[in-house]
C-alpha cells in the first residue's frame, strides 16, 4: 500500500470514520456494490465504492457517464488489494449536480455547460428516454427542462414538464413527488376566465388523474377520490379511466371504514407464479397507540372485541417473498449485532431505502418504529430532493420490526395432513409448514407497535401481503393487543432466551411467569409441574409434543378412547379448558394458546367420536377446530384438505 498516498488523501478525508453510527458489509453472490473510478478536481482520479444500492437499478443510471456528484461525509476505506477507496454506504449521501449549482468546481463547468440545452429541447429528450422506459433519466431531463424554462418564463411549457415528470415519478414508486409534481401541472384560470377552455381542461384532468394515482398508491384514498372527481368535471362526457379508478377508490374507502374483506376471494386471489401482492386498503380503526408502561409503547383496542374479530388487517409496508427472491442470493453482515441474514433480509433493506429516499413522509412515519436504542437519530429531511437515509438506521428498524410471512398463503402450510391421519407425514411436531416461510420477510408498520406475549390474546395470518389480525379471546376496550412473536416452543427457558437474544427482552407473560424457575427436563414430566402455578388452565406448552405424538400413536391403533382422552388433555395443555355436561361440551377459550395442534386435538377427538356414533359431541369439537382456523388463517381455505369431510 502507497501509505503517504493515503496519508496524503488523510489531510481531506478520514479512513475508516464513518458519517454516522454502524458499520454494516452487504454484499451478494454478484454485483456487491458499484464500484467506479472517477475524476477529482485537481485531475487525478480515484476509486469510489457505493453501498446498499438497489440491484434491480442499472449502473448507468445510478452513476451516468459523464454526470458530476457530491458526497456527503466521504471516508476512505483500506481495500484488499492494498490500495483505498472512497466508500458511500448511504445512496442519499451521493447527489448529482446539476448545471448553474454553486457547488460544481469551476474546472467542471465548461463540461456542463457544453451539456446545458433549451428546455424545449431536454423536454424531447426526457420524452425519448420516457419511450425507452428509462424514467429515472427521462425526470432528471425533465427537472434540468424545468430549471431551464423557469428562467425563461415559459408557463405552458412548465406545466407540461411537470405533468411528465408526474408520470415519470409514478412509474419510479416517488409517489409523494408524483402527487407534488401533479398538483403543479394544474392550469389556473386565467383572470377573468370563468371557465377553462376544452384543451386546458384535458390538461387538467390528465394532471388530476396522475395526482389521484399518486394518491392511492399513498394509501390516502379520501384524497385520492376527490382527485378522479375533479378528473370526471373536467371532461363534459365523461372519463373511464377515471370512473374506474373512482370505483375502486371506493372500495378502498369502504374496507377502511367497515372492516368488511371477502378474504375466500383474497385467498383465490393470491399466487406464487401471478400474483401475491393484493389490492385493498388497511382497517386500524379498533386499535390506537399508547403508552404500554415497561414495554414501552403498545397497541390498544378502541373497543370491546368477541374472540374471533378483526382486530385490523394491513397492508406490507415493504416487503421480500422468496419467490421474488429466488434467482440471487444476497448476503449481509451487520457488524453492529454481529448477526448474518441472506436473500430477502437484504432484499428488503435495498427496497426500504430506495422507498424512503424518494418518500419523505413514508420516511418519517417508518423511522418512528422502534429502533433497539439505535444513536444518533437523524430526522427524515428532504436535501438536493432526495431524502436523507441512515441505512444503518433503516436496518436497526427492519431487524426489530419485520415479520417472517409465507410466500402466499398462511394456510398454505397447515392444509398437509396430519400424520397418522391419512397417512401422509409432516414435520416432526406435526405441523405442516411453508418451507419459504422464513425466506419471505416484510414490515407492516401499524401491526409492529403489537408486542410480545407468549400467550397473546391476537393472532395474525397472511393472504399475500396482507396480514390480518383476529383476536384469539375476549379483549377488553383499552386492553393491550398481545401476540406470540413466533411459535412457543416447548422449552420455556430457551425460548425465554431467544427472545432476549433477539428483540432484548424478557417475555413476563403467565407462561414464562409459571414455569420461569423450572428446567426443561422438569417441564418434560406432567407430575412435576407446581399445581398452584399452572392452575385454572394456565397452557403447559412443554407437554405438547409429547400429547400430540400420543393422540397420534392411539388413532394409528384405533383405539378411539384413548385418542379422546389423549386429545382433551393436549387441548388441556395448550390453555382450553374442557367441560362435558349431558353430552354438551362446553370449551373456554380464555386462556388457550391457539396452535395447529390445538386443530389436531379437536379433530381426532371429533373423528373418534364419531367412529363411536357419538355424532352430536363431535361437532362440537369440529366446530371448534373450524372457528379457530379462520381466527389463526383468515379463511377456512385448507381446513378440509387436512382434515377431510366430517
Amino acid at each position: 500500500m502507497d501509505y503517504a498516498a493515503l496519508l496524503q488523501k488523510q489531510k481531506q478525508l478520514t479512513l475508516d470514520a464513518q458519517g454516522r453510527k454502524g458499520n454494516k458489509a452487504t454484499n451478494k453472490h454478484g454485483r456487491a456494490f458499484l464500484e467506479m473510478l472517477f475524476a477529482n478536481k485537481s485531475g487525478g482520479v480515484d476509486r469510489l465504492a457505493v453501498y446498499n444500492t438497489h440491484p434491480t437499478t442499472p449502473i448507468e443510471q445510478i452513476l451516468p457517464k459523464h454526470a458530476l456528484f457530491a458526497l456527503r461525509e466521504p471516508f476512505y476505506k483500506a481495500t484488499v488489494d492494498g490500495g483505498y477507496t472512497i466508500r458511500v454506504d448511504h445512496p442519499s449521501d451521493l447527489i448529482r449536480l446539476q448545471a448553474g449549482d454553486e457547488r460544481v468546481p469551476a474546472a467542471f463547468c465548461p463540461r456542463l455547460v457544453e451539456l446545458d440545452k433549451e428546455a424545449g429541447g431536454l423536454k424531447a429528450e426526457g420524452n425519448a428516454a420516457y419511450g425507452r422506459k428509462e424514467y429515472c433519466t427521462a425526470a432528471e431531463l425533465y427537472s434540468e427542462a424545468l430549471q431551464a424554462c423557469s428562467a425563461d418564463g415559459k408557463d405552458s411549457l412548465r406545466y407540461d414538464l411537470y405533468r411528465n415528470r408526474a408520470n415519470a415519478n409514478l412509474l419510479l414508486q416517488r409517489h409523494e413527488a408524483a402527487l407534488v409534481d401533479a398538483d403543479a401541472a394544474v392550469i389556473p384560470l386565467e383572470l377573468g376566465a370563468e371557465v377553462l377552455d376544452e384543451a386546458t381542461a384535458k390538461l387538467n384532468g390528465k394532471a388530476y388523474y396522475r395526482a389521484g394515482r399518486a394518491a392511492y398508491a399513498l394509501r390516502d384514498f379520501a384524497r385520492a377520490a376527490e382527485y378522479f372527481r375533479k378528473v370526471e368535471r373536467c371532461s363534459a362526457s365523461g372519463d373511464g379511466d377515471a370512473e374506474r379508478e373512482g370505483k375502486r377508490t371506493a372500495c378502498r374507502l369502504e374496507e377502511q371504514k367497515t372492516g368488511r374483506y371477502d378474504f375466500a376471494a383474497m385467498s383465490k386471489a393470491v399466487s406464487a407464479t401471478r400474483n401475491n401482492r393484493l389490492d385493498h386498503a388497511d382497517f386500524t380503526v379498533r386499535v390506537k397507540n399508547g403508552d404500554a408502561g415497561s414495554r414501552g409503547r403498545g397497541l390498544f383496542a378502541v373497543k370491546a372485541l368477541k374472540m374471533g374479530d378483526l382486530v385490523l388487517c394491513e397492508k406490507a409496508f415493504g416487503l421480500v417473498f422468496a419467490s421474488e427472491n429466488a434467482k440471487e442470493v444476497y448476503t449481509m453482515v451487520n457488524l453492529n449485532t454481529n448477526r448474518a441474514s441472506m436473500g430477502a433480509h437484504a432484499t428488503l433493506l435495498f427496497d426500504l431505502v430506495q422507498k424512503l429516499s424518494h418518500n419523505p413522509e413514508q420516511a418519517r412515519v417508518y423511522f418512528d418504529l422502534h429502533d433497539g436504542g439505535y444513536t444518533p437519530k437523524i430526522p427524515p429531511q428532504l436535501v438536493d430532493g432526495v431524502t436523507v437515509i441512515d441505512t444503518f438506521r433503516v436496518e436497526a428498524i427492519s431487524e426489530y420490526n419485520r415479520f417472517g410471512c409465507p410466500n402466499v398463503r398462511s394456510s398454505d402450510g397447515a392444509s398437509v395432513k396430519p400424520r397418522a391421519a391419512l397417512g401422509k407425514n409432516d414435520d416432526e411436531d406435526g405441523e405442516g409448514g411453508d418451507s419459504q416461510l422464513e425466506n419471505s420477510v416484510g414490515v407492516w408498520v401499524v401491526a409492529s407497535h403489537i408486542n410480545h406475549a407468549c400467550d397473546g390474546n391476537a393472532g395474525r395470518a397472511f393472504i399475500g401481503d396482507m396480514m390480518v389480525i383476529r383476536a384469539v379471546r375476549d379483549i377488553g376496550a383499552g386492553e393491550e393487543i398481545l401476540m406470540p412473536y413466533c411459535n412457543p416452543k416447548n422449552d420455556g427457558p430457551a425460548m425465554r432466551t431467544h427472545m432476549e437474544k433477539t428483540w432484548g427482552f424478557e417475555c413476563d407473560c403467565r407462561i414464562c411467569e409459571a414455569d420461569g424457575g423450572t428446567t426443561k427436563a422438569q417441564l418434560d414430566l406432567e407430575a412435576t409441574y407446581d399445581k398452584t402455578a399452572f392452575a385454572n388452565n394456565r397452557p403447559r406448552l412443554a407437554l405438547t409434543t409429547l400429547g400430540h405424538w400420543l393422540c397420534q400413536a392411539y388413532n394409528f391403533a384405533s383405539s378411539q378412547r384413548k385418542v379422546i382422552e389423549c386429545a382433551i388433555r393436549l387441548l388441556r395443555d395448550l390453555g382450553y379448558g374442557i367441560s362435558v355436561a349431558n353430552k354438551k361440551v362446553t370449551i373456554d377459550y380464555s386462556g388457550g394458546c391457539p396452535d395447529i395442534k390445538a386443530f389436531d386435538a379437536a379433530m381426532y377427538t371429533a373423528h373418534a367420536q364419531y367412529s363411536l356414533g357419538e355424532r352430536k359431541q363431535g361437532l362440537y369439537y369440529e366446530e371448534f377446530a373450524e372457528g379457530l382456523w379462520v381466527v389463526l388463517y383468515a379463511e377456512k381455505q385448507g381446513f378440509r384438505e387436512r382434515y377431510g369431510s366430517s
